[in-house]
Parts: structure tokens; C-alpha cells; sequence
């Protein structure tokens, strides 16, 4: 397909072409000093009179871009990451396997997802589609990031075994998010979606304890195991980082073997530094690998700036980053990090110290969460000797080793500040569900957001993202059909639109420059012509593999005669390579 042309005389004009269509694009001509703008629809209708391949769309594209302008005012249709969508996903096998790879595992790699499941095509990452009605925004995406993902490690330092897989999502987000009378428990699996296309889970892992004896001795000599879905017993429910963090990627995400959903507990550390969210990266030449930290969360030495939205709730409600302004009305007011108004059950801020009682009771919010009556809303809720949950010295011996069911390890194991008499925007900043209503730069008016949370020191505290239950009225999913009235405002991926930059001129050899967006896996074709006579048009040099792992590819015409009065360019895709669709 022609994706572009070009050509110079003694100056330069550059317009586009996709899909074997011509689309307007400004159009400028460059001399050795200054940019004089010309008339593009003359030169356009030339084109279009002497090349039957190309249609003339420019005043169609310039209607449907007037419409998507109105349409992306809403931060829900314009914060998705789009910019790498034309680029494929990568992983780091492991920490001897170093290069990066677009298919996994490679042979001989272990490989435990089920069936055998491997990603045996490249995939192209984050965003790749956009489309939104007046209610709802619909978004296509693989599930895969465009930082190289990976590895996924164990505790001891072996393969996890499990492996990212494209998951072809559709998904459908309400734009008119409201607040629910009667708070909803997330579900397993998926509750929201990262900008970059990637799952939001729970902070749970599914588990819950479950009692060996329905009859204990004693509430403090509970014994049993950990067990997932129904084979737990719910009032127990288990933090997916007190047990799965070792498994995490420098992304901080990692999946299943039984569907391979690349998905984040927590915090995703390297799209926020994507985003430029107050985060530094440290490369590893020896692994191969990226590292991410906090800049600077106390904002002392380095200042800092409002956190980017990050992702969608599946409630309609963005999810920030840490960073916000202090005073949740006032715009003006200084940058600092979002306290969470959970701690730990230690006996420190006025709560019951589970170390020396016993998993004997829940907290008030968590007895709420998992449905344990409090008819006199008391703090901390007593339980049943059949609902305690084990001592936190508890030890079991399994396949892995010794596993210790220490203090953090369930998500009962957490008090909120607000249920033991302090005060939200006080001695913290956000609510049980980890959001508050505030204003941000994308809404001066005010929402409610969701926020990050770390400690002091920049690691990730409790509840990490989300709480245990959704804010506003869940309103979104899989979405098998998209109304056909939906408006589209990207396509990407093996579908971008290449655009040509400004070529440029070498005012000695005459050799010229081009640069166009690109589509990994794709093969391009420069072209040339003196006249643009439609029998004119000759290869310039052989095809041209679209750079790797990056948006933008280069030709060059070498020695393109200065002498010439003119000379055009046009750049055709040629062919793509196979991709997991």
C-alpha cells in the first residue's frame, strides 16, 4: 500500500498516502531558510488526475477529525497509551536467556501454562484499537506491554513457568461513571484496564484459609492451608503480593498458567515510568533488564508532578498514579504522595494487635467486605470460632518449602484509619476503596479517582490500587459486538496509517532523507519519480525491513541530483509478516 510521498526542487513537499489513498497533511514547502506554506488541494488534485491507484479523502478525513476532536475532550477516550501500538511485544525468557524475544517460550524453555499454550506468533502491544458511543468507550487490545515484559521468576530464583499469551480484548467502559448506592466485592479476574491494554486484578489471589476442623482446640491454635475459589472458606481472603510478589516482572505484573492474562496486582511500575510518573529507570547491560524506582516520593530533592491516569476501573473511575495535589479542591496547592488510609494490625494506631490475640476477629470494613454480621458496627468484629484464621506463627511444610502465615498475609490483616477515629484528609488521604473525589488536571471540575499507594520509602502499601470492593456501579467487560454507530477514534497496530516526517536534503551530495511512523514486522518500498507520470515510478534501492522494537524507519535516495528541477517520492508497504490477530 502507498504510504507516503514526497518530493523536492530545490525545496521540499511532503504529503501522505494510506491504504492506496491520498490524505491530506500539512503541506509545506522548505527552503534553505524559511517554510512558505503552499496550496495543498491543487497539488493534491494533480496527484489524484495522474494516479488511478490513489483516492482523494482529504476533505473526508478532515470531517471525521473535526468529530473525533469534539469526542476526545473526555480523559476516559484520550488517556489510552497508543504511541507504541505498531511495535511488537517482547519478553526476557529468563536471567541466561537475555535477548528479547517476540515468540515464547522458546524450545526447550519450560513452559507450564496449560496445554502447553505459547505465544507462537509476535503480537503487537498496548492500545491497539478506540472506538466510543455517547455512553461507552471501547477499547481492542492484546493484553501485552510495549516495555519488555518479563522474566518471571520463583523464590529461588527458578523459571515461574507461566508465560504472557495475547488475549484479543474488547472491552467495554461506561463514560458516565456514578457512584453506587450498595458497594459491590470485586470478582476474580479482571476488574479493570490499564491505559497500555494490560488486566487490572484484585489485590487478593483468589485464596482464602480454610480450617482443618470445623471444632478448633482453641481460636489461637487454628490449623489448616490456603485454598483458591471455593476451596477456601472467604473470611481469610489472601494479599496477592504477601505471597506472589516474587513472581512479578520489573513491570511488576505477571499471569496464569490456565489463560496466561498478563495482569497487575499493584502499582505498574514500568508504565509509569512510560508515563513519566516521578519514576527512574536503572538498565541492568548484564540481565538485559530495566529496574524501577520512586524518584523521590517526599518531592525534597527532586520536585515532583501529578501523577498521569494509569488505568480505568471497571466502575467508569480513573486510577492515578501516587501523586496528587495535597488539598483535594485546590489545583494550586502542592504535589505530594497519597497516604492510604490502611495499617497494619500490630497494635500501633489504636488496633488490635493480631500477634498476641489470634486471627480471632475482622476489622470493621473487611467484616463488611465478606459479609460477617456487625449489628452494633463495633471494631474489631468478633468471629466464630469456625471463622478464625491462623496464628501468625503458624508454619505449614509443602512442595516449596516452609511457609509462615505471617501478620499481612490476608487482607483481614489490615485495619482502616477511618473506622478508628481519624480523619480522611487529615491523618490520611485516601477512603477504604483507595480513591477519594478531588480535582486533577484532566478533571478541573472534580471526580472521583482512585489512587496508587506507597509508603514513605516508595514501596507499595495497602491496598496498593484498588480496595476489595468498587466505588462506583461496575458498568463494563468484554464486549462481543461494537454498535455500528460506535465512532472511531484510533486504529493501530498492524492498521496505523504511516505518516512521512519532512525529508530532508543533503545541500552538497543531494542525498535525501525520509523518515516515516512505521509497522514492525513490515517491509517498505521507496519509489521515485522525475514527473509523476504513473509510468514513471522506480524502486530506489531494495526493500526496507521496518526498524525493530521502535515506530520510525529511514531511506535514503543517495545522490539524488541537485540539478533536477523536481523529484517525487512514494512509499508503499509492501508486506507484512505473520501476526497473532
Amino acid at each position: 500500500m502507498p504510504i507516503a510521498a514526497s518530493f523536492y526542487e530545490r525545496f521540499l513537499l511532503s504529503f501522505g498516502f494510506a491504504d492506496r489513498s491520498l490524505t491530506q497533511v500539512p503541506v509545506v514547502r522548505i527552503s534553505t531558510a524559511c517554510f512558505v506554506p503552499v496550496n495543498c488541494l491543487s497539488l493534491n488534485q494533480r496527484l489524484f488526475r495522474r494516479s488511478p491507484r490513489s483516492t482523494l479523502i482529504g476533505l473526508l478525513v478532515a470531517g471525521a477529525l473535526s468529530t473525533t476532536c469534539r469526542a476526545i475532550a473526555q480523559p476516559i477516550l484520550s488517556s489510552w497509551f497508543t504511541n507504541n501500538s505498531a511495535v511488537l511485544a517482547r519478553v526476557i525468557q529468563s536471567p541466561s536467556l537475555t535477548n528479547s524475544v517476540t515468540i515464547w517460550p522458546s524450545a526447550g524453555v519450560m513452559n507450564n501454562n496449560t496445554g502447553g499454550n505459547a505465544q507462537s506468533n509476535p503480537a503487537y502491544s498496548d492500545v491497539q484499537r478506540i472506538r466510543c458511543t455517547a455512553t461507552d468507550v471501547y477499547i481492542n487490545a492484546n493484553g501485552l506491554a510495549s516495555y519488555t515484559m518479563g522474566p518471571w521468576l520463583t523464590a529461588n530464583g527458578g523459571l515461574f513457568g507461566f508465560w504472557p499469551l495475547a488475549r484479543d480484548y474488547q472491552v467495554r467502559i461506561t463514560r458516565n461513571p456514578a457512584p453506587a448506592a450498595t458497594k459491590i466485592r470485586h470478582p476474580g479476574g479482571m476488574i479493570g484496564m490499564m491505559v497500555n491494554g494490560v488486566a487490572i486484578y484484585d489485590l487478593g489471589d483468589a485464596f482464602s484459609f480454610k480450617q482443618n476442623s470445623p471444632t478448633p482446640p482453641t481460636p489461637t491454635s487454628v490449623a489448616g492451608v490456603d485454598g483458591m475459589g471455593a476451596a477456601g472458606e472467604g473470611w481469610w481472603s489472601r494479599d496477592a503480593l504477601a505471597v506472589e510478589v516474587v513472581t512479578f516482572d520489573p513491570g511488576y505484573a505477571h499471569q496464569p498458567g490456565n489463560n496466561g492474562q498478563y495482569h497487575y496486582h499493584a502499582e505498574p511500575k514500568a508504565l509509569r515510568f512510560q508515563l513519566g510518573d516521578n519514576m527512574t529507570a536503572t538498565y541492568d547491560a548484564a540481565r538485559n533488564i530495566h529496574t524501577y524506582t520512586e524518584t523521590d516520593p517526599s518531592g525534597t530533592l527532586t520536585p515532583l508532578h501529578h501523577s498521569p491516569i494509569l488505568g480505568w476501573c471497571y466502575d467508569g473511575y480513573p486510577i492515578y498514579g501516587p501523586y496528587a495535589f495535597s488539598d483535594p479542591t485546590n489545583p494550586n496547592s502542592p504535589i505530594r504522595r497519597m497516604r492510604s488510609g490502611f495499617v497494619l494490625r500490630n497494635g500501633q494506631n489504636g488496633t488490635q494487635d493480631l500477634r498476641m490475640t489470634g486471627r480471632v476477629s475482622l476489622a470493621k470494613w473487611a467484616a463488611q467486605v465478606f459479609g460477617v454480621p456487625n449489628p452494633n458496627a463495633v471494631n474489631p468484629v468478633p468471629l466464630a470460632a469456625t471463622q478464625c484464621g491462623p496464628p501468625t506463627t503458624y508454619k505449614t511444610t509443602g512442595p516449596g518449602g516452609i511457609t509462615t502465615y505471617s501478620l499481612g498475609r490476608y487482607s483481614g490483616d489490615y485495619d482502616y484509619l477511618g473506622d478508628l477515629g481519624l480523619t480522611q484528609g487529615e491523618a490520611f488521604d485516601l477512603d477504604s476503596y483507595n480513591g477519594r473525589n478531588c480535582v486533577t488536571p484532566e478533571f478541573p471540575g472534580g471526580t472521583y479517582a482512585y489512587f496508587v499507594s506507597i509508603d514513605a520509602n516508595g514501596n507499595p502499601a495497602f491496598p496498593y490500587m484498588l480496595g476489595k470492593q468498587y466505588y462506583g456501579t461496575p458498568n463494563a467487560g468484554n464486549a462481543a459486538t461494537v454498535p455500528v454507530s460506535a465512532v472511531e477514534l484510533f486504529n493501530g497496530g498492524p492498521m496505523t496509517k504511516e505518516v512521512l516526517e519532512s525529508p530532508s536534503v543533503h545541500p552538497v551530495t543531494g542525498t535525501v532523507t525520509l523518515t516515516w511512523s512505521s509497522v514492525e514486522g513490515g517491509t517498505y518500498q521507496l519509489e521515485a519519480s522525475d514527473t509523476l507520470e504513473p509510468d514513471s515510478w522506480v524502486p530506489v534501492g531494495d526493500p526496507v525491513r521496518a526498524t525493530p522494537n521502535t515506530t520510525r524507519t529511514t531511506s535514503i535516495d543517495p545522490g539524488a541530483p541537485l540539478s533536477l528541477p523536481r523529484r517525487f517520492y512514494q512509499i508503499w508497504r509492501t508486506s507484512l509478516d505473520p501476526y497473532d490477530p
